[in-house]
């Protein structure tokens, strides 16, 4: 007998091959005792699947692809991608990126392509398909053309508008003691398009040093660089057309204070704005007070700073605390910003954890002094701060909260934050992990889950005591209702759509198939049923519903595969996705 189930993965996996557990209590452990990782990184694809990605230092490196319930879809075991020699993994990288395809792109160093008689680093990358293809080859492409660099440090990704990827990082050769930008194009199917000699941001008279980039799409084949130059590090923006050459007539200065000898890779935060343009969040003591303070610029297409504060940047903090450790984002429902950082008293003996909302006109949405999300505490304080999309009008914050001064009991926390009015869905933060046995926990990467409005969070668990070589990496799912782990009705998920309209499967029993429907008014609607290639093949249900809530009951005589349902009334369209097997 055929059944019908919802599920969210694009891939063919059913809730009982599921992986995560049921509880905070039942992670997934990723690696073996034998693979000590130097670094990981998790992305969700379009469809609801998630990549992971793990450095072994200092040769190796895999991914893995799991579907929503946690069923590994590459193999039993981690994929390997490159294992080349490298001279030492060490600098700071962005390793991961996945594309609007789903792809996977990887980004390695190694020694592969370096000149003769030298140890320069060279970047090779990767795109790999989510049923493991290597789409750019087996022994990926060469971004750097074999330029190889004394440093391999800050690569940066984005996807333009046409599907083609930049990369950027940081280069250095023996002989000089500056540092330059390269940056890359790459088209969608592998072929290098830029020559980095040619793109790359230095100075000819070998005088001005530039450092720290970070890339991100602008629309219209162009991307936005934000870099630093100068000894001083002043904070600058260029966007950079489709064939490598600058759009501005000049390149925007965003902070002219400049930061010392910061490694501001823990500093900045550079986000897409959501309309081309870019925003930047980070902290500085611009006055020698030793007090901190969160700042943001919002660059616009145009080039021009949107803040009246213009290269002093908006002040976010006005506490009279230290403010650190500040992420951002772009929340399309308020078309504003969120700014998320930790906080601490000058003498650093409590912390707490604080969200700030600003509109595109530099408002502080939720008063001068922010939002607390986590509030003054003996004993704790916050760190790996992570904000993730949520349902519309909301926004998903993570952190690790520690619990004490010694090592041990940490917690991987998440709060639901409603955008609008600044309140939170509950009123304690809830806790991921086992509060039965917390352990230290260095580091999480998290991901949305698209489209079921899940995250899959990753963490570097180091157990209950301080042993060197103990270093763990778990992985697990947060669920919108702060549950963790696959539930026992994954079979019959829900997923409310929107405050108006939500559509769900609730009951099957062979090809008899029921629908919860919900409606803010009277009106027309209609059922259609297409399969994975777009073609209708059932229309169940044409009519009109009435206000509320109402059951639909249908019978789908159709083979096993994936199908679309979609919901069609005057006022909205709604989608799930089932299986049929």
């Amino acid at each position: 007998m055929r059944k019908i189930a919802l599920i969210i993965s694009a891939m063919f996996a059913t809730v009982a091959l599921a992986q995560w557990g049921n509880s905070a209590a039942e992670p997934l452990l990723i690696n073996t005792e034998d693979e000590y990782f130097y670094s990981f990184d998790v992305q969700g694809t379009p469809e609801g699947n998630t990549w992971f990605y793990m450095d072994c230092a200092p040769d190796a490196h895999y991914v893995q692809l799991y579907d929503s319930t946690g069923v590994a879809l590459l193999g039993d075991e981690l994929m390997l991608v490159s294992n080349y020699p490298d001279r030492l993994t060490g600098y700071v990288n962005n390793n991961l990126f996945v594309d609007r395809e789903g792809n996977a792109i990887v980004v390695v160093s190694d020694l592969r392509h370096a000149p003769a008689n030298t140890d320069y680093g060279t970047y090779t990358a990767y795109k790999i398909s989510q049923t493991g293809e290597m789409l750019w080859g087996e022994e990926g492409v060469s971004i750097d053309g074999g330029n190889g660099t004394h440093i391999n440090a800050c690569m940066g990704i984005a996807q333009l508008s046409d599907d083609s990827y930049v990369f950027t990082w940081t280069h250095c050769d023996d002989e000089e003691v500056l540092f330059s930008i390269d940056v890359q194009r790459v088209s969608a199917d592998g072929e290098v398009l830029w020559d980095v000699t040619e793109t790359r941001l230095t100075d000819p008279e070998g005088k001005v040093t530039y450092f720290w980039p970070f890339v991100v799409d602008a629309g219209m084949g162009q991307c936005i660089l934000v870099y630093t130059r100068g000894s001083n590090n002043d904070l600058y923006a260029r966007k950079i057309d489709f064939d490598g050459t600058p759009v501005w007539s000049e390149d925007t200065r965003i902070y002219r204070g400049g930061f010392l000898n910061t490694p501001l890779w823990g500093v900045l935060d550079v986000e897409p704005s959501g309309d081309g343009g870019v925003i930047v969040t980070w902290y500085d003591d611009r006055h020698s007070t030793n007090i901190e303070s969160i700042y943001m610029s919002y660059v616009k297409p145009n080039g021009e700073l949107a803040f009246s504060e213009g290269e002093e940047g908006l002040k976010l903090t006005y506490s009279g605390c230290r403010a650190l450790s500040t992420t951002c984002t772009y929340d399309p429902h308020s078309d504003s910003f969120i700014a998320f950082w930790r906080e601490a008293t000058p003498g650093q003996g409590n912390f707490r954890a604080v969200a700030q909302r600003v509109s595109k006109e530099g408002e502080l949405c939720w008063g001068e002094e922010g939002l607390v999300v986590e509030d003054f505490g003996e004993y704790k304080s916050y760190g790996d701060l992570k904000l993730q999309s949520a349902h519309d009008g909301e926004i998903a914050a993570f952190f690790m909260r520690r619990n004490q001064l010694d090592y041990g009991n940490v917690d991987v926390c998440m709060q639901i934050i409603n955008t609008d009015n600044g309140s939170f869905r509950w009123e304690e933060s809830p806790i991921l992990t086992n509060t039965q046995l917390p352990t230290e926990k260095n580091e999480i990467q998290v991901t949305d889950m698209l489209p079921n409005g899940s995250w899959i969070f990753v963490w570097d668990d180091r157990g209950t005591d301080s042993t060197p070589d103990f270093k763990q990496l778990y992985i697990n799912r947060a669920n919108y209702d702060a549950t963790v782990g696959n539930k026992t009705n994954a079979a019959v998920n829900s997923i409310e759509m929107s405050d108006n309209t939500s559509f769900e499967v609730v009951s099957f029993a062979g090809e008899n198939v029921t629908f919860a429907v919900e409606v803010a008014t009277d009106t027309q609607a209609t059922l259609t049923i297409c399969n994975m290639d777009g073609t209708c093949v059932a229309t169940p249900f044409e009519g009109s519903l009435q206000a509320g809530a109402q059951l639909v009951e249908c019978e789908l005589d159709m083979p096993a595969g994936i199908y679309i349902a979609t919901l069609t009334t005057l006022d909205d369209v709604k989608t799930i996705k089932m299986i049929l097997y």
